[in-house]
């Protein structure tokens, strides 16, 4: 018996001592692993249109199999399912405006963490502070949870946005998988665009990204139609 107890506190000890190392391993990621320079990789990355059209197949095919059946929803009618296509598909439009961003700079100012976007409005979150503010049309707020980093943003009329930040345990690729909702639309639109670090380029080499060629780089900034 003696021995039995003899084991299981050294068992006990061991589970202990590594019960540190564990939780470390399992540790989300700190706000300063996601800084630096991020370019999309094109290849990895879900294109809007495709992801646009493939729910709305589903969504159609959804009202349609519950029209035929009678299982719609109460008060729903096939005007109101028109409705929320169309919904669906203004969100669609409004998930790909703001999925664009070829480049990240992701960078802290103070204690606040900016995820600069270009052609699009940055990302801020305050660390170690308030994680909810007002914006200038609604409020936001970030939060990490697991190895993401969320942000979420409140505006009229119903309308949210979400981009989540997830670095790989690798820390060579971030994705962002932003969903668009909206009150009166069934289907939120989800799409997930997936960056690798880089170092910007020298001083007198200017780049662009343009769908069919990707990243295209030339001196002094000559680009040529």
């Amino acid at each position: 018996m003696a021995r039995l107890m003899s084991f299981s506190l050294s068992a006990c000890l061991l589970l202990l001592g590594l019960l540190p190392s564990l939780l470390r391993a399992n540790d989300a990621p700190e706000f300063s692993e996601f800084l630096g320079h991020w370019e999309v990789d094109f290849a990895a990355s879900e294109a809007p249109n495709d992801k646009l059209r493939y729910l709305y197949d589903v969504t159609l095919s959804d009202h349609q199999r519950r029209l035929a059946s009678g299982q719609n929803r109460i008060g729903e009618t096939p005007f109101q399912a028109i409705d929320d296509l169309r919904g669906l598909v203004n969100l669609g439009r409004l998930g790909e405006q703001i999925t664009r961003t070829a480049v990240l700079n992701v960078r802290m100012q103070g204690n606040t963490l900016y995820v600069d976007r270009d052609d699009n409005f940055s990302l801020r979150c305050e660390v170690g502070g308030l994680a909810e503010e007002a914006e200038n049309l609604g409020y936001s707020r970030c939060r990490m949870s697991d190895r993401a980093l969320v942000f979420w943003l409140g505006l009229p009329g119903g309308f949210g946005i979400e981009h989540r930040l997830i670095l790989s345990e690798r820390g060579d690729r971030l994705s962002i998988a932003t969903t668009v909702a909206a009150d009166g639309v069934s289907q939120a639109f989800s799409v997930s665009r997936v960056y690798q670090p880089f170092e910007p380029v020298t001083e007198g080499i200017q780049c662009q990204y343009t769908l069919g060629k990707g990243k295209v780089c030339t001196l002094n900034g000559g680009f040529n139609d």
